[in-house]
């Protein structure tokens, strides 16, 4: 049964009046009930804060359960002290600051993936590469047709040879002509490969060997051969009107004619110290 406060203080008012006491009564029922309410504030008071300061004792290191006292009714929580342990303050307190870990040790490092190849797909048919070097024509190769026309004659006559000494080999010179200190004549027979004009004089004897037919040298120059041809054989050659003068022997030269594209025409075997015509 609940009683309101004005209740208690009427029936401590009674109690104290009562004649029963045998004296009056110096108590005065409102300070009681004044008395009684701060020691019921005040309970609750020591309760909640007894509450919040166990909470800051077990953050601070440990569990504390503390005895708290009231004034007038005594003891109303008895309590010892619980230590957790350093291992339970270890975990309730923070340490020091741990430091940041650096962007160097936390952040992955990226790799740079190389660049793809350039696409090699084609717009259109692909361009051959241009060529820096200068093109070069073909080269002949080696003409071997017609007769050998050697450095130092054809077929049996020779350079040098005298009118008599031809004449002994290849017969009695044809259409023999003489023209100051040069005779022209015409040799033919099984001595030379072909019919062959010839030319010479009293003191050098045959100067000048001019086959009439095809014929080709050693180095494989004839009929047909470019003017690069006749250069490669004959490096030290020489061009004089329509004919390259290319060195043969220690004292003769082919004469080579060449037509207006170049090529070899006909070939004559000469001496180099020589005054005649070429017949």
């Amino acid at each position: 049964m609940n009683m309101s406060e004005e209740d208690v203080q009427q029936k401590l008012r009674d109690l104290f009046s009562d004649e029963r006491l045998g004296a009056e009564s110096t108590l005065n029922p409102e300070t009681i009930v004044a008395g009684a309410r701060r020691r019921r504030r005040r309970r609750q008071l020591m309760q909640t804060t007894s509450g919040m300061a166990a909470a800051v004792i077990m953050v601070g290191g440990g569990l504390t359960v503390f005895s708290i006292h009231d004034k007038d009714n005594g003891a109303i929580i008895s309590a010892d002290q619980l230590s957790l342990g350093q291992s339970a303050t270890s975990q309730v307190q923070p340490g020091p600051a741990s430091p940041a870990p650096t962007a160097s040790s936390s952040a992955p490092q990226t790799s740079h993936a190389p660049a793809p190849p350039p696409s090699t797909a084609s717009d259109g048919p692909a361009k051959p590469p241009k060529s820096t070097a200068a093109t070069k024509p073909p080269a002949q190769g080696k003409v071997t047709t017609g007769a050998l026309l050697t450095a130092t004659g054809f077929g049996k006559l020779r350079l040098g040879m005298s009118e008599s000494e031809a004449e002994a080999i290849a017969g009695p010179l044809r259409a023999k002509e003489v023209r100051g200190a040069c005779t022209y004549g015409y040799a033919e027979g099984t001595a030379v490969p072909g019919p062959t004009s010839v030319s010479l004089t009293e003191g050098n004897g045959i100067t000048v060997i001019n086959p009439a037919g095809t014929v080709h040298t050693p180095e494989g120059i004839g009929v047909g051969s470019t003017e690069a041809d006749i250069l490669a054989a004959y490096p030290g050659s020489t061009k004089n009107g329509g004919a390259y003068i290319a060195p043969a022997g220690a004292v003769s030269a082919y004469r080579i004619f060449v037509s207006g594209d170049g090529s070899a025409v006909s070939i004559l075997l000469t001496s180099l110290d020589q005054g005649c015509q070429f017949s």
